[in-house]
């Protein structure tokens, strides 16, 4: 099955929109946005144009807010877990609901700390969470109870991890997730680097987390994303496009509202490992270890990347 291009919807052309982390399409054809760390927790509404026609703001500030997913229910789920110093004992999420109603979930690893980006909310409202390292491999943690609110952090499970093709990283970020979101009729699980979106099919749903973890271990679908400076952020829409979006760099073109129609079927009904309809190397399924040309690559962009980050974490502690 060939995939289409993706399409660009609109630019996010609003100032307040410059470091968009995490992105949601609500019902109606809105989308709900939020920006990282450091800008106020408020939660942009965008009508179809990427023009903002509603705030709500977040009661509790997060301290580096890096996705947002949507429950069942419309309660909006913000995942504060960012760390670029590793410097948190605990990471949180802040759930707000329809009615404006806030509930801040803590959370802590079971090995140290860790910089993560990618938020995954199944049907039974325990969180997974994917890390952000530069390595192309990445832990997946599972929260072992559902949140109650409590101030004591609950425990995170490291349930695994999920690993990007050494083929597929060729250049700076293709080997970092920066997101995540799932279908809305739970049978797709996606994550997505700074170049690319990985799409697992879930035939059986992800009414629980371990559902999620067990999809990650599947081959993926690649989705190649152009277009974007600093890809960060992704969503589904009810019918099953693929939405990304991210920052807008200092001195950047305004960042665009990427659009993928028909990813799920592709995830779900297409051969895995492929990208656009084109079978990819032999060995592009997950988790299969790297290549050794993969490796080479690997480990040289990651020194690049690593300076990469320094950067853009001196950057915003400037802020």
């Amino acid at each position: 099955m060939a995939l289409a291009e993706p399409q660009v919807r609109c630019t996010l052309d609003d100032e307040r929109l410059a470091e968009a982390s995490g992105l949601v399409a609500e019902p109606g054809g809105t989308y709900a946005v939020v920006n990282d760390s450091g800008n106020a927790s408020t939660v942009y509404v965008l009508d179809d144009r990427c023009a903002v026609v509603g705030e709500r703001e977040v009661p509790e500030q997060g301290r580096d807010v890096e996705d947002l997913a949507r429950g069942a229910d419309g309660t909006l789920w913000i995942a504060d877990i960012g760390d670029n110093g590793r410097r948190r004992s605990s990471v949180a999420v802040l759930r707000l609901a329809p009615g404006g109603e806030e509930t801040v979930a803590r959370f802590a690893y079971p090995d140290g700390v860790h910089d993560a980006e990618s938020l995954l909310v199944p049907g039974d409202d325990r969180p997974v969470i994917v890390t952000k390292d530069l390595s192309g491999r990445s832990g997946v943690y599972v929260a072992e109870r559902h949140p109650d609110g409590s101030d004591e952090p609950g425990p995170l499970r490291r349930a695994g991890e999920v690993v990007v093709p050494g083929e597929a990283i060729t250049s700076v970020g293709s080997g970092t997730y920066t997101g995540g979101a799932i279908s809305a009729d739970g049978r797709v699980v996606a994550l997505r680097t700074y170049t690319d979106a990985w799409l697992y099919p879930a035939p059986g749903g992800t009414a629980t987390a371990e559902d999620v973890v067990t999809a990650l271990a599947s081959p993926p679908v690649r989705v190649p994303l152009s277009g974007e400076v600093q890809g960060e952020a992704l969503a589904f829409t009810p019918d099953g496009t693929l939405l990304a979006t991210g920052e807008t760099p200092s001195g950047e073109r305004p960042a665009p509202l990427l659009a993928v129609p028909g990813a799920t079927t592709l995830a779900t009904e297409g051969t895995p490992a492929t990208s656009a309809g084109r079978p990819a190397p032999e060995r592009a399924g997950l988790p299969e270890p790297l290549t050794s040309i993969g490796v080479v690559v690997a480990v040289a962009l990651g020194v690049f990347a690593l300076v990469a980050v320094v950067a853009v974490v001196r950057r915003r502690s400037s802020r």
